[in-house]
């Protein structure tokens, strides 16, 4: 029997224990299970060490501490992942070690073949329990299986978990379980007025070359351009890439869904949904829905209108010749504008529907008197059915943009212009529904709004 001075000692957080044996009276040794039944008397029932407590027995090792139990570790356990054979990062202008942006290598198209491995499916493996020393068992995260892919052009049959180009093509990937090829609309040679007037593709378009004065494109989504595009027009659903410019010739336009980026602007007008980004921009209007970076050595605005909702910023505004440079931050008389005319259309749409409700609600009222419905009233009932249906989707959806347009409008109180060099003297600068005029030549200056008026922070370089 094991001393009564003796104990074990179990750490707070029950992950080891720890043996003092005290010498027996009679001079004799312990044995080897009367001590592991003694520790799980103390409590210690998993993740003993049989030989420290043999060790401990045979050599007499008494009156110390020592350690003869450690938490039992279980195996982790790997949640299911695609690996995937192609770049699924949002694409970007390469910075060049010089600090200059390297807009002509970029593409908006990452092309796969036929045939090629696009992705690998690794299945989740749910890990083992591992338990403490008192024997209580440890939670076990339980990993589930993602969704296999799906989408056009790609082709599993081989493996289920292995996914294959089945032609030759655009890669696109939602970054969920959506993974396809599609076509991709590629001139060779530029567009012009006489040949390419009109380019119309409900998919990707690249143009291996300049796109003329007058020229028309129109492309689903996205539109990268290796050459200048002159006073042309321009439309996109997605992202634009122009690896050299817009020479726009005050007539030239483009319009795109996502980012536009480009080496300059020059008299164009330019609107994207969401942020531009380029070197130069030079007597344009500019419109983003985002961010305007003005990136490389010169980052310079330069004549005309810039806007952003959420922020610009660049290296140079304005010239010393004082030409008229407007740079605005925040959101455009335009959004409150809409946003007023959706609440309004909101409130007519949901009296609309009270109306509809109470309709149904009363042949309702008459089927519960009289136990039927005539075949008018049921059709009646009927109508109003779906029309309640589709006066409730507007509803939705008209409050998910005035949620949009507020999220917009939140974020824009926080928008600033940052000119990190040089300022010119008539240089306009605008947050919201507030203005400044420069009225002295500047430099590294940081504009926020504060208490309604336009704050200048020095940048501390």
């Amino acid at each position: 029997m094991v001393n009564v001075r003796s104990y074990v000692r179990i750490a707070d957080d029950k992950t080891a224990a720890w043996l003092y044996l005290y010498a027996p009276e009679d001079g004799t040794s312990y044995e080897k299970s009367e001590v592991i039944r003694y520790l799980h008397l103390s409590g210690v029932q998993a993740g003993i060490n049989e030989s420290h407590v043999a060790a401990m027995c045979k050599k007499k090792i008494y009156e110390r501490e020592v350690k003869i139990a450690s938490s039992e570790k279980g195996e982790p356990g790997r949640e299911g992942h695609f690996e995937f054979f192609f770049s699924t990062e949002k694409p970007k202008p390469e910075i060049r070690k010089d600090g200059s942006v390297d807009y002509r290598s970029m593409s908006l198209v990452q092309n796969v073949d036929e045939g090629q491995l696009l992705a690998v499916y690794h299945p989740a493996v749910q890990g083992t329990a591992g338990r403490d020393v008192t024997g209580a068992v440890e939670k076990v995260n339980m990993y589930k299986e993602l969704r296999p892919l799906t989408g056009k052009g790609i082709t599993n049959e081989k493996d289920p978990n292995q996914y294959y180009a089945a032609k030759s093509g655009k890669v696109e990937y939602d970054g969920d379980s959506k993974l396809s090829v599609v076509e991709v609309y590629e001139i060779q040679g530029g567009c012009d007025y006489a040949n390419n007037a009109l380019i119309d593709f409900n998919g990707d378009v690249i143009i291996h070359g300049n796109v003329e004065a007058g020229v028309i494109v129109r492309a689903g989504k996205s539109l990268t351009v290796d050459g200048v595009v002159e006073s042309a027009n321009i439309t996109a659903g997605g992202d634009v890439a122009l690896k050299r410019g817009m020479q726009g010739g005050g007539k030239g336009s483009i319009v795109a869904g996502g980012d536009v980026f480009t080496e300059f602007l020059e008299y164009a007008t330019v609107k994207a949904g969401g942020s531009i980004q380029s070197n130069v921009i030079l007597n344009s209007k500019v419109n983003a829905g985002e961010q305007i970076m003005l990136t490389g050595k010169k980052g310079l605005i330069a004549g005309g209108n810039v806007h952003a909702t959420l922020g610009i910023n660049c290296q140079n505004a304005g010239n010393q010749s004082e030409i008229k440079t407007g740079i605005h931050v925040g959101v455009l008389p335009d959004i409150m504008e809409k946003r007023m005319a959706v609440t309004e259309e909101y409130n007519k749409t949901n009296a609309e529907l009270d109306d509809v409700v109470a309709g149904m609600a009363k042949i309702l009222r008459v089927r519960q008197q009289t136990g039927e419905l005539s075949e008018q009233l049921q059709a009646h009932l009927d109508d109003l059915k779906n029309r309640k249906n589709e006066i409730y989707t507007k509803c939705v959806e008209l409050k998910r943009s005035a949620d949009e347009m507020d999220d917009v409008m939140l974020k824009s109180r926080e928008a600033k212009i940052r000119i990190s060099g040089n300022i010119y003297k008539g240089t306009v600068i605008s947050i919201n529904d507030h203005e400044i005029v420069v009225n002295r030549d500047t430099s590294f200056t940081e504009y926020s709004a504060q208490n309604g008026i336009i704050v200048g922070t020095v940048i501390v370089v």
